[in-house]
């Protein structure tokens, strides 16, 4: 069933007239009468039915409410380092379909000020749409928030009692992942470096502070190392006890 993000409340009967429109009408022909699901993005969603079509407005009545879900605990927040946008925004769209709940563009020290520069605010409103997509296609009920660039240094303020910095390190000769216990924490801050890593000095202060793990012996790309990332901790949630 077509699944669209609806970031208004849910009610009885809606409307739809942004692009969403056109495609429901124009691209996917679909017809008065056909059935699609309509969710918040907070949890809620419902099944509703179309009852009036053109290219410009979708009518919809509400058939019946799907029970709300909750968020996983812990909530996992990916700080992943700005590189190429293109790249970027790959890792954005995977990562919201491995249902991370933030997203957060990290400033390191190598990361270069050319990525930098181009983050503004249509460039963040362009990475909340390919989150708002990624939901829309997985079935996620949650959409993953793209927060504004943050550096090293403002991320690693955030740690405290409740919230793990977990470091996963290029270098780490010793995989010792299964035997990490993240579910006593309430949030889970992931942290990818740059191309060429973090620096020495920032390792050094990441380490005392963070969790660190390993991807695995190869030295991957920043996006790939993101979505290995988050599968990674989706996977030691699901077995530590």
């Amino acid at each position: 069933m077509f699944r669209i993000y609806y970031p208004k409340k849910l009610d009885e009967y809606i409307e739809i007239s942004d692009n969403k429109s056109h495609k429901i009408s124009s691209v996917l022909r679909m017809k008065k009468g056909e059935k699609i699901n309509i969710f918040d993005g907070k949890g809620n969603s419902q099944i509703m039915e179309i009852i009036e079509l053109n290219k410009d407005k979708i009518s919809l009545r509400r058939i019946y409410s799907i029970v709300k879900k909750q968020k996983k605990q812990p909530e996992v927040i990916l700080a992943v380092s700005l590189i190429k946008l293109s790249r970027f925004e790959i890792a954005i769209e995977k990562t919201s379909e491995l249902g991370v709940s933030k997203i957060i563009p990290l400033i390191t020290e190598n990361t270069n000020d050319i990525f930098i520069k181009r983050i503004n605010n249509n460039r963040l409103d362009r990475m909340r749409n390919i989150s708002i997509s990624a939901s829309e296609q997985c079935g996620n009920d949650f959409i993953s928030e793209i927060e504004s660039p943050l550096t090293l240094e403002q991320i690693m303020s955030l740690k405290d009692e409740d919230t793990g910095l977990i470091l996963f390190y290029e270098n780490l000769k010793e995989i010792k992942n299964n035997s990490i216990d993240i579910k006593r924490f309430k949030k889970i801050i992931v942290l990818i470096g740059p191309e060429g890593g973090f620096s020495d000095e920032e390792f050094q202060n990441l380490q005392n502070k963070s969790i660190v793990l390993s991807l695995g012996e190869h030295i991957l790309r920043t996006e790939t190392a993101a979505i290995c990332a988050i599968h990674e901790i989706n996977s030691l949630l699901r077995i530590t006890p």
